[in-house]
């Protein structure tokens, strides 16, 4: 038996280029039924002294580390930790000395000619080892990067925001595979990005994606084994566990909300489930790959060391596991009309022989 929370990672306020205090964002994490947000400022721990339990939220405080480019998330810091453009992997090993987890943020990113005047933050040069993961989809980074034209901006901007969201990155969920099939652990998250970004026009002045609206987009959820502790300390601990294992999935909320879905290995001879999302078992005979979406409106797709292995529609899908090997799902919706959506994407269960 397992519990799944819903949370938001990457988000700035006020201590770097955010609009919103941590009190007013996390009432908003409570009001879009959040259980934990992880707040990233750009290069400062300064939020770390608002880290709590309020409204029924855990509240997280990490650290955007650089500037230009090689963008990384580090979750647990005590002390802030030096960033490095020129030399990534340093970076990430200090991280990683410091007893934090770390994710590359949006690593392949594209900017728009409208937004910055084109600026992107990608990542160049990628690390070998040392890192906890990566960002597979981040809402304000890709809607940015597909605002190409004017009109296909101002219709996704007013008219049509979720036509933006098409799917993750390819060159993400790519790199992804080739790491776990090397044989690392690595953890996707999804994000927000959130700046909630203010923009005065004249007399007119409006709010790029409020914090509210993102928080019900791209989250992270978790999937743990015991109910999350009402004690802030316990549940830090949980949350960091859990995403440093890679016992979450990736959730496109706003095409439906992600609750309820599971990605288990069960060995039907013992009717338990011996694996969750993020573990890793020894393969045996009988092995059976189980997936549960919140909506019959699905097509499930099981992917086998980065290639698709199996596929069916409706709302439960088993499939067996025929040998070692990563295993990973993902979850298309379908709407009345129009072609399916990429909406879940659940972390690997690592089947070893």
């Amino acid at each position: 038996m397992f519990f799944t929370y819903t949370g938001n990672i990457h988000i700035h306020t006020r201590h770097s280029d955010g609009t919103g205090t941590i009190a007013e964002i996390t009432a908003h994490a409570a009001a879009a039924g959040l259980h934990y947000i992880i707040i990233t400022d750009h290069e400062t721990l300064a939020g770390l002294p608002e880290e709590g339990l309020r409204h029924g939220v855990v509240v997280l405080v990490g650290a955007e580390l650089n500037r230009e480019s090689h963008h990384y998330l580090a979750l647990g810091l005590k002390q802030l930790v030096p960033g490095s453009t020129a030399h990534p992997q340093q970076m990430v090993d200090e991280v990683r000395r410091a007893g934090a987890l770390g994710f590359m943020a949006h690593p392949f990113e594209k900017g728009s000619p409208y937004i910055d005047g084109g600026k992107a933050y990608p990542w160049k040069r990628f690390p070998d080892s040392g890192f906890t993961g990566l960002e597979i989809w981040n809402y304000s980074s890709h809607w940015r990067g597909r605002a190409t034209s004017i009109p296909r901006t101002l219709y996704w901007f007013f008219l049509n925001r979720k036509a933006a969201l098409d799917r993750p990155p390819p060159e993400g969920l790519a790199l992804w595979d080739r790491y776990t099939g090397s044989g690392l652990r690595v953890t996707a998250i999804g994000s927000s990005d959130a700046h909630a970004t203010k923009i005065r026009v004249g007399f007119l002045s409006f709010e790029i994606f409020p914090y509210p609206f993102l928080f019900r987009t791209i989250n992270t959820h978790l999937c743990l084994r015991e109910v999350l502790s009402n004690n802030f300390s316990e549940a830090k601990g949980q949350i960091y566990d859990a995403l440093a294992e890679g016992r979450c999935f990736v959730s496109f909320d706003q095409l439906h909300p992600g609750t309820g879905f599971s990605f288990c290995a069960w060995q039907h001879r013992a009717g338990v489930a011996a694996a969750i999302m993020g573990e890793e078992i020894r393969w045996q005979e009988g092995l059976q790959l189980t997936v549960r979406s919140p909506s019959r409106r699905s097509e499930i797709r099981i992917i086998k060391d980065g290639a698709l292995h199996c596929r069916d529609r409706g709302p439960e899908f088993h499939c067996p596991a025929p040998g070692p090997g990563v295993y990973r799902a993902e979850v298309y919706y379908r709407p009345f009309c129009g072609k399916a959506r990429p909406w879940i994407y659940a972390n690997p269960i690592y089947i070893r022989p």
